[in-house]
């Protein structure tokens, strides 16, 4: 699991470094076509439909894939999709809004969007150089987290009764019981518990499945992360006990 969420992190890292870079060099090439004028200060527009592109994955399809099993971790796991993050782009995004502005304004609140930018994209950059999303379901709880948040609940927390309800879209709502066992982190922080999936290498209803089962079913939580559990909670999510 280790592994597989460093590589995953060594990608991100790469991808953000990258997008800074795109970002402050078109901030820079838009921003004097916009003195010049004419139909090149168009090219102020692709950062925006870069931007709108990239939320897309947000609304669309979700993963597919199954849940990985690590034995020597004793968990189920779930990586991050190997496409650029959404987040990725908004980085971008912001790198090209700190350096547009004072280039291409000729008033005298050009300072005005790189100082809400500039900060946003500090933020944002650490945030994705030390976290990817992921999931890790263990014997003890539930791991989760993305670069800006994570969040660790044990099964006792949960709420068995309510965790029927099937996954709204981008997230998996949990019904938190026992919010006093919870224990949150990161830069922001919610009240509720959501696992956000639109970034996350998994069918949502296998994952919300798979806690479903285990919030019930006490007696199972213990052989999580073996071969043979996953492949008995195969069978008992496909009806066959």
């Amino acid at each position: 699991m280790r592994e597989t969420i460093t590589r995953a992190l060594r990608r991100q890292r790469v991808t953000a470094a990258v997008a800074v870079a795109l970002g402050l060099l078109w901030g820079v090439v838009a921003g004097w076509t916009a003195r010049i004028g004419g139909p090149a200060a168009l090219l102020m527009l692709l950062p925006l439909l870069a931007l709108g592109s990239s939320l897309l994955p947000v609304f669309g399809r979700s993963g597919t894939t199954e849940l990985r099993v690590d034995e020597r971790e004793r968990a189920f796991f779930v990586p991050p999709r190997r496409r650029p993050s959404f987040r990725c782009v908004i980085l971008g995004f912001l790198a090209y809004q700190v350096v547009y502005h004072p280039v291409a304004s000729r008033d005298e609140l050009w300072w005005v969007y790189p100082s809400i930018a500039g900060p946003l994209a500090v933020l944002l950059a650490v945030a994705l150089w030390r976290r990817v999303p992921e999931v890790a379901l263990t014997p003890t709880g539930i791991a989760a987290g993305d670069p800006l948040r994570h969040v660790r609940v044990p099964w006792e927390a949960l709420d068995p009764a309510a965790m029927a309800r099937p996954p709204r879209a981008g997230a998996l709502q949990l019904p938190v019981l026992r919010p006093e066992l919870v224990r949150r982190g990161g830069i922001v922080r919610r009240r509720q518990v959501a696992l956000e999936n639109w970034d996350l290498d998994v069918a949502p209803d296998l994952l919300a499945g798979a806690i479903a089962h285990y919030a019930a079913h006490r007696e199972h939580r213990a052989a999580i992360g073996t071969l043979e559990e996953y492949a008995r909670l195969r069978r008992a999510l496909a009806g066959g006990g």
